[in-house]
C-alpha cells in the first residue's frame, strides 16, 4: 500500500514539474515574441526615416565654378540679361575709343621732275621712283549703341554691330623708296638734287598718292575682314567675363554713302 502511495506522489511531483516547465517555456516564448515585435517596429521606423531623407526636397547648393565670375541664379537664362552685357561692351569704348583693325603697306609709282633751264625739255630730268607707305584703319567704338547689341537667350549669342573701318592715318616711308632710272633731255646733265622746299613738296605729294591708293575699295574690304576678327578678339573675352556660355558674333555695318 505504501509503495502505491509513493508511486502516486512521484507521479504527482513529475506532473507538477512538467507543468511548471511548460508554463515557463510559454512565458519565455511570449517575451521573445514581444521583443521581436518591438524590434520590427523600431526597424520599420528607422527605414521610413532614412527613406524620407533620401526623397525629401533639398535646397539647391550654389557651387563656385572657376570659369564663372558671378553666381548663377535661376533668373532667366543663366541669370543674365542684355543689360549685363551692354554695360561691359559699351563701357569698353570709354577706355579704347579707336580700335586699330588693320595696317596695310602699299606702294605707288612716282616721279620727280626737274624742268631745268627755261623749262625746255632738252634740259629736263625725270627720276622714276617707287614710294612706300602704311595705312592704318580703325573703327570708332564710341559709335556702338545699345541698339547695335543683340541678345539671343535661346542660342546664347551676343551679336555686335560695329562701324565700317575708316582710313585713320597714312605714313610715308622714305627709307623704303626705290630709285629707278633718270630720264634726261639731251642737254640735261647730272642727277636731280632737291631743295628743302622741293623735298617737302615731294613728301606731301607722296602722302596724297599713298592715300589715294589706300582708299581703293579692295583695301577697305580687306580692312573690314580684319575689323570683324579684331572686334571679336576684343569682345569675346569681355562677354566671357560675364558668362562663358555666350559666344560673340560681329557684324561690320556697310560703309556710309555720305
Amino acid at each position: 500500500m505504501s509503495e502505491i502511495n509513493n508511486q502516486q506522489e512521484l507521479e504527482k511531483m513529475i506532473e507538477n514539474a512538467v507543468s511548471k516547465a511548460v508554463k515557463k517555456s510559454v512565458r519565455k516564448s511570449e517575451w521573445i515574441k514581444t521583443a521581436l515585435d518591438w524590434l520590427f517596429k523600431i526597424a520599420l521606423v528607422v527605414a521610413l526615416y532614412f527613406g524620407y531623407q533620401q526623397i525629401k526636397p533639398k535646397n539647391p547648393e550654389v557651387n563656385d565654378i572657376e570659369e564663372y565670375d558671378v553666381t548663377l541664379e535661376n533668373n532667366g537664362i543663366f541669370g543674365f540679361t542684355a543689360v549685363d552685357f551692354e554695360d561691359v561692351i559699351l563701357g569698353h569704348a570709354t577706355r579704347q575709343q579707336l580700335l586699330i583693325v588693320d595696317e596695310q603697306e602699299v606702294s605707288v609709282a612716282s616721279t620727280i621732275t626737274d624742268t631745268g633751264l627755261f623749262n625746255l625739255s632738252i634740259f629736263t630730268k625725270v627720276l622714276n621712283e617707287t614710294i612706300y607707305g602704311v595705312g592704318e584703319y580703325t573703327i570708332d567704338l564710341t559709335k556702338i549703341k545699345k541698339s547695335d547689341i543683340e541678345f539671343d537667350e535661346e542660342n546664347y549669342t551676343i551679336t555686335i554691330h560695329v562701324p565700317y573701318p575708316t582710313l585713320h592715318s597714312v605714313k610715308f616711308e622714305p627709307d623704303k623708296t626705290k630709285i629707278g632710272d633718270t630720264e634726261k633731255g639731251w642737254l640735261a646733265f647730272g642727277e636731280i638734287k632737291l631743295t628743302p622746299e622741293q623735298t617737302q613738296k615731294f613728301e606731301t605729294e607722296a602722302v596724297e598718292k599713298l592715300t589715294e591708293r589706300l582708299n581703293d575699295k579692295e583695301c577697305f574690304e580687306t580692312a573690314a575682314r580684319f575689323a570683324k576678327l579684331t572686334a571679336y578678339e576684343v569682345y569675346q573675352p569681355l562677354v566671357n567675363s560675364i558668362s562663358p556660355a555666350y559666344k560673340v558674333e560681329i557684324v561690320v555695318d556697310e560703309p556710309s554713302t555720305n
